[in-house]
């Protein structure tokens, strides 16, 4: 009996030593979960606070100290993420906790704070201070992104002769307070600038002028400091004139092939609501043309920094820009816009090689700046002698550049004069092959070759043919074959000498 006894106590002892291990006190509240994820939203509502002296911070008065503190970063918002678990010693807690910012141009600038909380009446209260946004900003100062340009990449001939790089220029303008004769002005301004052949609309100068403040700089025109070298002393001597120096991104020369390759310039509006924050008001982006189409890598990506005060934050260094390398032939297109530069109407001359299909010339006469019409120009044809399908016409084509590629129609054919040029090369190799223009970066895998070509080609209103190893197509608008003709020749001729 007596050992029956003992056994039921030692059972009913192991019982509730069982049910006593199964009770435990309530889990310790996460001191910082709650401040991580304000801190994400600059919403710290429901979040008890501290100043770093130990005073009450309210939710409002926490989220303007992230806005006087964060900056130009505080519209972004920050990946907040604890590393490690947190110490606690009674009333005190710490951890680490790493902060991650998604800055312009895709960088990350990522770091590790520390942050601090103490249980006051039971419950965490986390301190914050400019030392909890980042370790090393001084109380009273803000984060301000700071950006410095890269240097623009260059458009490059095939044989890597630069064709597009960066160049002196002089930004041109008028300062109103020292003009004293407006219409005076614009008679000397329109003779100066006619002298050097810059076109320059000033018809609205006046009223500009008048809607401009007194010290504004009312721009008129950028020249190549070339340019500008020519009439420096006629402009320095006109009352009004102001002048800024500068670099921009051009051409060779101010005709070569400024249609296709395009120029560059200050962004604007448009291009800066359209860039999803890549461009801001002062950067220099391509406008036209190739420099346009490639400006993302053209570009480059700029240097950043975050500072505060005087001190640095975070610096990373300006990537510069990619190279566009092209199948530009260097005499070849000077040679295209010197055969077409007797032309007054407008007119294109395309030149395209037999053998890989390389274009080595596209120019445009005689207001070069403008539509690239060697590329893009709508031109009918009566039927052509060959298959115009079979000679590259609607073609879905990846030339890396603007461009009409044609259409087949009842009437005959439609095509811009490279289309034009590109079928003349396609019957002398016997088949057609799409053109190429870039080959770095690479703007796609080329169309699909096209069959066996048979037949003569025969294109009215334009000059279209082959010779030597070169084919081409000379355009001019509103004209026919006996002042196209004249073109060919010329183009022929400079070639073989």
């Amino acid at each position: 009996m007596l050992q029956h006894t003992r056994r039921a106590l030692i059972g009913a002892l192991l019982v509730s030593a069982a049910l006593a291990g199964c009770t435990s006190d309530p889990p310790e509240p996460d001191p910082f979960a709650a401040f991580i994820s304000g801190w994400q939203r600059a919403d710290f509502t429901g979040v008890d606070l501290r100043t770093p002296a130990g005073q009450p911070l309210s939710a409002d008065a926490a989220k303007q100290l992230l806005a006087d503190t964060e900056g130009d970063l505080g519209a972004r918002r920050p990946v907040v993420a604890r590393h490690g678990t947190a110490t606690v010693r009674k009333n005190d807690a710490t951890t680490k906790a790493g902060v991650d910012w998604t800055l312009p141009d895709g960088r990350h600038w990522a770091y590790e704070t520390t942050l601090e909380a103490r249980r006051i009446d039971g419950r965490w209260a986390v301190y914050l201070g400019a030392a909890v946004v980042h370790p090393e900003l001084p109380d009273g100062k803000r984060m301000t992104l700071r950006s410095g340009a890269a240097a623009r990449g260059v458009v490059l001939a095939a044989d890597g002769t630069p064709i597009v790089s960066e160049v002196p220029v002089v930004y041109v303008g008028i300062e109103p307070r020292l003009v004293r004769d407006v219409d005076a002005l614009v008679q000397r301004l329109d003779i100066v600038f006619r002298s050097v052949r810059v076109s320059v609309d000033l018809s609205a100068l006046p009223g500009r002028i008048k809607a401009a403040k007194p010290d504004a700089f009312v721009e008129l025109v950028t020249l190549r400091q070339t340019d500008y070298a020519e009439i420096e002393r006629d402009l320095a001597a006109t009352d009004g004139v102001a002048t800024k120096p500068g670099t921009l991104s051009l051409p060779l020369t101010r005709t070569f092939g400024r249609a296709l390759l395009g120029t560059s310039g200050p962004a604007t509006k448009e291009l800066i609501d359209g860039s999803g924050g890549a461009l801001k008001a002062g950067d220099v982006t391509g406008l036209t043309g190739l420099q346009r189409r490639y400006d993302t890598a053209l570009r480059g990506t700029p240097r950043l920094e975050v500072v505060a005060g005087d001190k640095v934050l975070y610096t990373a260094p300006a990537v510069d820009g990619a190279k566009v390398r092209t199948t530009i032939d260097v005499k070849t297109q000077q040679a295209a816009e010197a055969a077409l530069a007797a032309t007054t109407k407008r007119s294109a001359l395309v030149v395209v090689r037999v053998a890989d299909g390389a274009v080595l010339a596209a120019a445009n006469g005689p207001d070069a700046a403008g539509y690239n019409l060697a590329f893009q120009a709508e031109v009918a044809s009566p039927p052509i002698g060959v298959d115009g399908t079979a000679a590259g016409f609607g073609a879905a084509w990846k030339l890396g550049a603007d461009m009409f590629t044609g259409r087949v129609t009842a009437q005959g054919v439609v095509g811009s004069p490279l289309v034009y040029a590109a079928a003349a090369a396609g019957a002398a190799r016997g088949h057609w092959r799409q053109p190429v223009l870039v080959t770095e970066p690479s703007p796609g895998p080329p169309a699909a070759d096209g069959p066996a070509m048979s037949g003569t080609l025969t294109v009215q209103g334009m000059s279209v043919g082959v010779r030597g190893d070169v084919a081409y197509c000379v355009y001019v608008e509103g004209a026919g074959q006996d002042v196209t003709g004249p073109i060919a020749d010329a183009l022929a001729k400079s070639l073989s000498t």
